[in-house]
């Protein structure tokens, strides 16, 4: 039945995309410091931390939304465990909970949970769109393709885009692709993953994560509009029935349980604020579940879904251009069949597409063209999202790879326990892989194997670290990724492609951009030590620690996080680094050696307690041969107050930064 519908609907075409862009003639270039190519969450939280660094970013996207997954492809309940809100993702959801605030809603609406974060594609998109015009120094451009790349020797210098049928060429200092699928990887030239091969050997019999074509839907109370109404069983429908009946029902049962669940549970799955309702929603009440009114379809209608008979999405969606449009139509024609089924079978008479999100204008998968897709369908289509839900694109092979076992968690402290020191952005969402992760699937040369995988798909995760040269090519010059593109394996994947994740990555990629415009090197010659700094200073986490003691607002927070990523202070205890403690010589001249491998230092009493002051007369005696270089972070230290703990993790922090070496053991 699947095969015949699959005939009907589509003629599969085999072009593959290039690996390397093609010629294409282009206006007078446009010069910038930096380049974005995707405006999804990474895209977004690069060109705004680039920018508020002073780079000048142009942001270009093929479709006409900004935001990406959790906004162009609807999936705005983020799925965050709350430790990776921090840095820009963390300012990003405090203006979603502001803009709710002012109409009187809360945001904690969807995943059955108290502490959770949803809002509508428009609202995200439209803080997104605030804080890029915030910089002054980002240009957006919507609604253009990517043709070709050109290079300098091994260095990305140039790209053009057809911008909504005309030509452009941008230059700039550094790339990012921050795209979906990791489209503009393969025409730099540089090597890449796509599902468990290695680029240029593709392996089109591998799979990736199952796509999804998100709905938002939303319930009608004045009556649902003649034209959002499905009538006739679009094609697909029986083959897809049972599936849907085996998941939601409307004599299911409620969350936490078996399946099939019920309505409810299902709206309140994905619930996002309804800003025309005045019902009040707690995500973790289940009596309030039935007063959802908005919602998304993104549970039984993965594609290809594990009910398809076939083991999973092919790689070819990321390789063949004609692939990937008949597998989002494929993707799209699932989910309008379950909007006939919730319809017709759960009771949800009265709901349908929200009409008010903004949609309706470009789509990735040109439906408006699908011949085989009956007319009477147009009014409903329109008013879904630009493209589907992308779970796992080409991922880069950079200077670092992650695999299972950099993730692997302590099942008592709910973190790793191997530190990172070279950490830019942090991760704790548990592996969450949508389709087949046999060993046959997964990346033999990076010997991962099924049972690696740690059970924690029901779980709370754990959080993790992620190190700098993931972000960076093992080769290729000018160019960096910050997205679902970032240097891991499929496993990994399963847990680095979620929003939170993506953003705080996004947000590394802008500030290693920037520092390597500034300090005029390539990202790979940056210290990681320099941009972590930046990452500090914009109140990002990036240790496997939250003191109870060291607020982020707190002055010592910046060097307590370096201590524990560098290693050279120990913490009191899990949640508490003792950051009032005086400090004795023993303890001064412990973190000074760990810090940068000093053995001499002048002599002292090493039991005595040690004033600021005194601390100052010491560091000028040890660096008395080298004064210049630290004398402003010395000429800080003033007072006759006891020195503490913070302070010290403070201060070897400011002299590390100025040391033209650090952490040597």
């Amino acid at each position: 039945m699947r095969k015949k519908f699959v005939a009907a609907i589509f003629i599969i075409s085999l072009f593959v995309l290039s690996p390397v862009g093609g010629q294409a003639i282009a206006e007078e270039a446009e010069p910038y410091d930096i380049v974005v190519v995707g405006a999804g969450t990474g895209g977004c939280a690069a060109a705004i931390q680039a920018a508020r660094m002073g780079m000048s970013v142009a942001l270009v996207e093929q479709s006409d939304w900004v935001g990406g997954q959790m906004t162009g492809a609807a999936v705005s309940t983020m799925d965050d465990k709350t430790m990776t809100r921090t840095g820009i993702y963390l300012e990003f959801i405090n203006r979603v909970r502001d803009f709710y605030s002012a109409w009187g809603k809360n945001v904690n609406v969807c995943y059955w949970g108290s502490d959770t974060i949803a809002f509508e594609p428009w609202v995200g998109q439209k803080i997104l769109l605030e804080m890029l015009g915030e910089t002054g120094h980002v240009k957006v451009i919507l609604k253009a393709k990517l043709l070709s790349v050109k290079k300098s020797g091994n260095k990305v210098v140039s790209a053009v885009f057809d911008a909504d049928g005309k030509n452009i060429r941008l230059n700039a200092k550094i790339f990012i692709d921050a795209t979906e699928c990791g489209d503009f990887i393969p025409m730099t030239g540089a090597r890449y993953r796509a599902g468990n091969s290695v680029s240029p050997k593709i392996d089109k019999e591998g799979i990736i994560q199952d796509i999804t074509y998100t709905a938002v839907i939303k319930r009608y109370p004045g009556g649902l509009p003649p034209e959002l109404k499905v009538s006739v069983p679009p094609p697909g429908y029986t083959e897809y029935l049972f599936k849907f009946r085996a998941i939601i029902r409307k004599d299911g049962n409620t969350w936490p349980g078996e399946y099939p669940f019920d309505v409810p549970t299902h709206n309140a799955y994905r619930a996002m604020p309804d800003l025309a309702s005045r019902a009040v929603i707690d995500g973790g009440d289940p009596t309030t579940w039935p007063l959802v009114t908005k919602t998304a379809i993104n549970w039984a209608n993965d594609y290809p879904g594990k009910d398809s008979g076939v083991p999973g999405l092919s790689v070819e969606f990321l390789e063949s251009r004609n692939y990937r449009l008949y597998s989002e139509r494929m993707a799209m024609a699932k989910t309008l069949a379950f909007i006939y089924y919730m319809q017709h079978e759960l009771g949800m008479s009265d709901w349908s597409v929200d009409d008010r999100q903004g949609y309706g204008g470009w789509f990735s998968n040109n439906w408006q063209e699908w011949k085989e897709m009956p007319e009477r369908y147009a009014p409903i289509l329109k008013h879904f999202p630009p493209f589907p839900y992308v779970r796992e694109s080409r991922r880069i092979i950079g200077i670092t790879t992650m695999t299972v076992d950099d993730i692997r968690k302590d099942p008592i402290l709910k973190r790793t326990v191997k530190n990172i020191p070279d950490s830019v952005a942090l991760g704790e969402y548990p592996i969450d892989i949508h389709g087949n992760h046999d060993t046959k699937y997964l990346d033999k040369d990076l010997g991962e194997t099924a049972e690696k995988i740690p059970n924690d798909g029901q779980g709370e995760g754990g959080l993790f670290q992620i190190p700098f040269g993931v972000l960076i090519p093992e080769k290729v010059n000018g160019l960096l990724a910050a997205e679902k593109n970032i240097s891991v394996s499929r496993v990994v994947n399963g847990t680095t492609r979620l929003q939170p994740v993506t953003m705080l990555t996004g947000q590394a990629a802008g500030v290693i951009a920037a520092l390597a415009v500034q300090q005029k090197v390539q990202p790979r010659a940056l210290r990681p030590l320099d941009v972590q700094s930046e990452l500090l200073r914009a109140k990002a986490r990036l240790s496997l620690y939250r003191f109870e003691d060291v607020p982020e607002y707190s002055v010592s927070w910046p060097g307590v996080e370096a201590s524990t990523l560098y290693g050279y202070m120990d913490p009191r205890a899990e949640t508490n680094f003792g950051v009032y403690e005086e400090m004795h010589w023993v303890e001064i001249r412990d973190a000074f050696r760990r810090a940068f491998g000093i053995r001499d230092f002048p002599k002292r009493d090493m039991q005595e307690p040690v004033r600021v002051d005194e601390f100052s007369e010491w560091l000028k005696e040890l660096y008395k041969k080298d004064l210049k270089r630290y004398e402003d972070v010395i000429d800080e230290l003033t007072g006759t107050k006891v020195l503490t703990k913070g302070k010290l993790a403070s201060t070897v922090f400011s002299i590390m930064k100025v040391s033209p070496a650090v952490n040597k053991k």
